[in-house]
């Protein structure tokens, strides 16, 4: 994963103005995947969030997961509005697994 340029901050400083990053912007904003209909924060993937603090860090998956889980999103709730929000893929459903025919 690669840092994140300065022009490419600035972008997103338009793109996302008056919303609350998370730090380092500079590998951080790697992860942001979209705003938030509800909410209005930026919307940041998970799994980028994590690969980011491994490749700034030289962390492991686990110790990476660690600060993004212990870290990061406890400490979302005290940051400013509008708050960022940290996106995870529901765990258990194959895309080609799936059929919502099974549903009913």
């Amino acid at each position: 994963m690669r840092r994140v340029s300065k022009a490419d901050i600035k972008e997103n400083d338009e793109l996302y103005r008056g919303c609350t990053f998370l730090e380092p912007r500079e590998w951080l904003d790697n992860a942001i995947s979209g705003k938030c209909i509800n909410t209005g924060g930026i919307i940041y993937d998970y799994d980028t969030l994590i690969e980011a603090f491994m490749a700034k860090d030289n962390l492991t998956y686990d110790q990476a997961s660690q600060v993004v889980d212990f870290n990061t999103e406890r400490g979302i709730p005290y940051m400013p509005t509008p708050r960022p929000v940290v996106h995870k893929e529901p765990i258990g459903i194959d895309d080609e697994d799936y059929d919502e025919d099974d549903l009913d």
